[in-house]
């Protein structure tokens, strides 16, 4: 009695056909019937009924097969441990993000995992949020994060990491109600259409200001960053950006109660990699323990 053995006997009682087990083995039909025959001529009793293009389980292939599952099981599990171990000496974890998160959020965990796992592998790749869901289901990458919603998850499964908060932000202190005392640091700089955070904020906004008549447009977070720190103009950043300058007194802010989920994405029900689930573990435990990176 040997695994293939067993593989090819667990599939087609599964299956009830032996056409349709070879199909799941990637097997040829006679492949699969003489590994069952070879395995009930070891036995010595039938393990299958075959009347016509009916196939059952005997007394003894309902026994077996309780066996089958529990020892095959174990193999399985037995491989993953192994490979889990092979990983840690050369691992490899490809993340995918957006490009808030990617340029911002994530690097901030990258030394702490490097300097736990020096033998791994963690790669960082920048994609639009649509194009997330297609690198994970490709094998492209092994996770995705983004900030906002994922509408279409299919095959997906969404974990929220974190809320991200959003503040209005000034070179000078905040003393005033943004919305009715906004022109005191015009000009106020809108955050790029494709921010991933989205634009409720627009709703605090004098309705007298907008994008088209800005006198100031600045395509880029990190551009609107180091023009409110050259000591002109206004806007509402995520918390991530702006975190060591408002620290430090170099820019002031103010919350405004909104906050965007920063969101953990992979495939469902399959077997992660052991380095991607160190990574998440790190993430998660550093996130809970508000460690910010």
């Amino acid at each position: 009695m040997d695994i293939h053995q067993l593989r090819a006997f667990r599939e087609v009682a599964r299956q009830r056909s032996f056409s349709v087990a070879a199909k799941e083995l990637f097997l040829s039909q006679p492949a699969v019937s003489r590994q069952v025959s070879s395995l009930e001529s070891e036995i010595g009793m039938p393990l299958f009924v075959r009347s016509g293009n009916s196939i059952s389980l005997t007394d003894p292939g309902r026994r077996l097969l309780k066996y089958a599952d529990e020892i095959l099981f174990a193999i399985d599990q037995a491989a993953r441990t192994i490979k889990d171990l092979q990983d840690l000496q050369s691992g490899k974890v490809v993340v995918a993000a957006d490009a808030y998160l990617s340029k911002y959020f994530l690097p901030r965990f990258i030394g702490e995992f490097h300097r736990r796992y020096p033998k791994l592998q963690l790669q960082l790749i920048t994609h639009a949020q649509e194009e997330l869901p297609s690198l994970l289901t490709s094998g492209q990458a092994d996770l995705a994060f983004l900030c906002g919603e994922l509408k279409d998850t299919g095959s997906l499964t969404l974990e929220q990491l974190c809320m991200e908060k959003l503040f209005f932000v000034a070179p000078g202190p905040i003393t005033f109600d943004i919305v009715t005392d906004i022109s005191k640091y015009s000009p106020f700089l809108f955050p790029p259409e494709i921010s991933s955070f989205g634009e409720e904020y627009r709703s605090l906004l004098p309705a007298s200001l907008s994008r088209e008549t800005s006198p100031v447009i600045i395509e880029s977070l990190e551009g609107i960053k180091t023009t409110l720190l050259s000591g002109l103009g206004c806007s509402i950043l995520p918390e991530t950006i702006i975190r060591l300058e408002l620290e430090h007194g170099y820019l002031h802010g103010q919350a405004l109660g909104l906050e965007c989920p920063v969101i953990i994405v992979y495939p469902k029900d399959s077997h992660l990699a052991n380095p991607v689930l160190l990574l998440m573990d790190l993430l998660r435990k550093a996130l809970a323990n508000g460690n910010p990176g």
